[in-house]
């Protein structure tokens, strides 16, 4: 049985992702601060407590390996975002957003390769289109979710020669429950949006997630380094 980690993976679109490697018969390890959805999963599921907004180690991925043997697929899933224009941003809100979105995933890609030495394996991160555009009050997240693009690409080159291949998923607009709720506020907005969707439509997790276990899959054994728009066309409309 192959083993995927999933970093917030217990709710949310991370809940999705770790549905679909359990459907796909995974050993799955959701590591986030609290067991959230987990509960009632059909699978090899287990929850992994860490706290992924801390200093910037992953010794939950030693704890896993231990019990593993091996991690054959490591999701970078945990994230924040954060709306605010670029001047109202704190120095400690910019820490946090850089913390979780990016030094928190930097640690785990370089943890993951020094456990998997030859063994190889497969790692998923998520971007978000914010790192492929420019999003309106978002400088914090942009930055993070570019810096994100910068590392898989780097992770992907140093980590070849072990076998390991490093891709990225970027989100677009995604219907969660979170989403609607927000929207349900602003009718006009989603309309707006949607205008500007060529499929003239929101995608379902489900979309994200079938996304991530393809690069994560043997299917896509000669794609490395490469950043994955899932978002209905959004980043190539006008």
């Amino acid at each position: 049985m192959k083993t995927a980690v999933i970093t917030g993976g217990n709710k949310g679109l991370g809940l999705a992702k770790t549905r679909r490697f359990l459907a796909a018969g995974y050993r799955v390890y959701a590591v986030a601060r609290s067991e959230g959805e987990l509960a009632g999963l059909e699978g090899d599921v287990h929850f992994a407590e860490a706290d992924l907004s801390g200093d910037g180690t992953a010794g939950y991925l030693d704890r896993i390996h231990a019990e593993a043997g091996t991690i054959d697929v490591l999701v970078n899933n945990a994230g924040m975002h954060l709306k605010k224009p670029m001047w109202e941003v704190a120095p400690d809100e910019f820490d946090q957003v850089i913390g979780l979105n990016v030094k928190a995933m930097f640690a785990a890609c370089g943890c993951y390769a020094a456990l998997q030495g030859s063994a190889g394996g497969a790692v998923v991160n998520i971007s978000s289109m914010g790192g492929l555009l420019a999003l309106p009050s978002a400088a914090a997240y942009v930055t993070a979710k570019t810096a994100v693009i910068g590392l898989t690409r780097s992770f992907a080159v140093d980590a070849a020669e072990q076998g390991i291949r490093c891709n990225a998923v970027a989100p677009g607009f995604i219907d969660t429950d979170m989403t609607r709720a927000i929207l349900a506020k602003d009718p006009a907005r989603r309309a707006k949006i949607e205008g500007r969707i060529p499929g003239g439509k929101f995608g379902l997790p489900e979309d994200i997630a079938n996304a991530v276990h393809f690069l994560a899959s043997d299917q896509a054994a000669h794609i490395n380094g490469v950043v994955l728009p899932v978002d209905g066309g959004f980043s190539v409309g006008f």
